[in-house]
């Protein structure tokens, strides 16, 4: 976010709101809207019933919107990935990204799936509507392919506590070509995550069957080294999968199960930290973007540093180009 909005937002919300947390990038592995490859990706769980707006105004929601839209321009994004996102949040955020108020910029188009019916939280964005769910936006009016849209439950376990997760999919234009883009968010318990992750694995497998390159995004709720991400990864101990992660070629991000001379390995900056989440107790990776190996090559990702007051997550940004 720039300096200008933030000292918009400071004055919104509070100092005390806005202080950062985490690690940002690296310095020798920024990757700059100028330095970053022409594909742009955004994978987000913004937060948007738990994570309370310093008030149920206007001012606010425009506020919250507005910061994120910057995000989305500054990194010239193709497809955006948002989780955790309230039926009237996503309505505001449509509008932003609309022709009708993008005259003279790039306009969106956009995809939304309810997971819950209604969640009481999502009462700060539209009282009358309190779905939550799941939205892809696309750069490019009409640049999502008409009845493409799927929404799939994916399984649960009968004995585990749970709500009900999706798989949102669409086909998308991208740079000239057309990708199968998913958008996901995996329950947090352990037995419901294992089956979950599988589930996500295979039915984005229909896509690359399919001769299309596969974008998949989501929160995980997963950290990459777990034997559970077997079946995305195509690389490490274990992996069955075909996807590539933006954030995999971070050395200063290689963990103890990773060698230094490798060129890859499942690891990547932290999404989830203490200071951005009372929820969390570690800093980890549980966001993720992921690109079909086949059809992406130089992939580059950044996990920016979490601002509280609009997430309790850290915004994940990535790029590619094309591999033929």
């Amino acid at each position: 976010m720039r300096a200008s909005f933030r000292a918009f937002l400071a004055a919104l919300f509070s100092i005390g709101l806005l202080l950062t947390a985490g690690t940002g990038p690296a310095a020798a592995d920024e990757v700059t809207p100028e330095t970053a490859k022409p594909l742009r990706f955004i994978s987000y769980n913004v937060c948007g019933a738990k994570c309370p707006l310093p008030a149920e105004t206007n001012a606010a929601r425009s506020a919250w919107v507005s910061g994120l839209v910057e995000e989305i321009d500054t990194w010239d994004s193709d497809l955006v990935m948002l989780q955790e996102l309230c039926y009237g949040q996503w309505k505001l955020i449509r509008d932003a990204l609309s022709p009708r108020w993008r005259v003279g910029t790039d306009s969106y188009d956009t995809v939304w799936g309810a997971s819950l019916a209604t969640a009481s939280d999502c009462d700060q964005w539209d009282p009358d509507d309190r779905r939550f769910g799941l939205a892809i936006f696309s750069k490019g009016t009409g640049s999502i392919v008409p009845d493409s849209r799927s929404v799939t439950f994916l399984p649960e376990v009968a004995t585990v506590p749970s709500e009900d997760r999706i798989l949102l999919c669409a086909r998308a234009g991208l740079d000239g070509r057309v990708v199968r883009a998913c958008n996901t968010h995996i329950d947090f318990h352990d037995a419901t995550t294992k089956i979950q992750v599988a589930a996500v694995a295979d039915l984005v497998e229909d896509g690359r069957v399919a001769g299309e390159p596969v974008v998949l995004a989501g929160d995980f709720n997963q950290l990459p080294g777990n034997e559970d991400m077997n079946v995305l990864y195509n690389h490490g101990t274990g992996s069955a999968g075909r996807f590539q992660e933006v954030d995999e070629n971070d050395k200063a991000e290689f963990g103890a199960g990773c060698a230094q001379e490798a060129d890859r390995c499942r690891s990547g900056e932290e999404t989830a930290s203490p200071g951005c989440s009372a929820h969390t107790t570690e800093t980890s990776k549980i966001d993720y973007l992921f690109l079909s190996y086949e059809w992406f090559k130089t992939v580059q990702g950044d996990a920016l540093p979490c601002t509280k007051g609009l997430s309790d997550h850290h915004l994940l940004r990535g790029a590619a180009a094309w591999e033929k």
